[in-house]
């Protein structure tokens, strides 16, 4: 037999009604009128954050896309290069590869952008066809679907996070120190010309995580707190960095509004 003193029963009793109310609040027990009305929330929430996740999502991988064609097709070009050995008039011509070699570290860096975006594709962008596909005639058929929904917009959230997340920050300081070292010392280049690849790699890192849009993480929150018990406030709609590209003759544009 388990035995609670007044001083104990209090805090227990009020986990037992906090599980409850959320229990409660599980598809499998909801009313169908709040398991129509959860469904609409999320399809609604994925809806509207879709498009500025495409233009994230998509915009950077044809800017790091481009970006290696351009870099490794400019490497090729200029790995032939030279330049006088010295100022006097009769200097002998010596192999000039530096640009060439920031180049070719460069467009190894943005290859590698390429990959990551490829091989963990970016969850809000998606078309998520299969949800909408699930049927929801009936009763039953809505809780599987409101379930399905709750685990997309759930794994949605997570996705984000991971983006701006430390594990994403060190891969990209391992990457741009790693091409920093290469430029030093493979090259057998200055250290300062290995800081400024590492600096220029860094900054364009820093702005691919941090115009990554975060709207499912307030979507889910605030689902969470008006369905499911999460104790907090809902979270209000904040404006959201934006970054645009713009492809011209010879090059492209990049901005960033905040």
């Amino acid at each position: 037999m388990i035995h609670l003193s007044r001083r104990t029963a209090w805090p227990v009793l009020a986990v037992l009604a906090l599980t409850g109310l959320a229990w409660a609040q599980q598809p499998a027990s909801a009313p169908d009128e709040q398991v129509a009305e959860r469904l609409s929330v999320i399809q609604n929430a994925l809806d509207a954050g879709r498009p500025r996740a495409r233009t994230w999502w998509y915009g950077w991988l044809g800017a790091y896309g481009a970006a290696t064609a351009v870099q490794w097709g400019l490497s090729i070009g200029h790995w032939d290069d030279v330049k006088p050995a010295d100022d006097s008039p009769d200097a002998p011509m010596v192999a000039d590869r530096s640009f060439a070699q920031d180049m070719l570290v460069g467009g190894g860096t943005t290859a590698l952008g390429t990959i990551g975006l490829i091989i963990d594709p970016f969850l809000p962008a998606l078309s998520h066809d299969r949800l909408r596909a699930m049927p929801e005639a009936t009763p039953e058929d809505r809780r599987a679907k409101l379930e399905e929904a709750e685990a997309l917009l759930r794994r949605c959230a997570l996705r984000e996070k991971a983006g701006r997340g430390w594990t994403t920050h060190a891969l990209n300081l391992g990457v741009n120190a790693a091409a920093g070292v290469v430029t030093s010392v493979a090259f057998k280049r200055p250290w300062t010309d290995g800081l400024v690849t590492f600096a220029v790699g860094e900054a364009v890192s820093l702005l691919n995580i941090f115009t990554q849009p975060r709207r499912a993480v307030r979507d889910w929150h605030n689902y969470e707190v008006r369905y499911l018990a999460k104790p907090g406030d809902s979270l209000p709609e904040t404006p959201e960095s934006r970054l645009s590209f713009g492809f011209f003759p010879g090059g492209f544009s990049l901005s960033w509004a905040w």
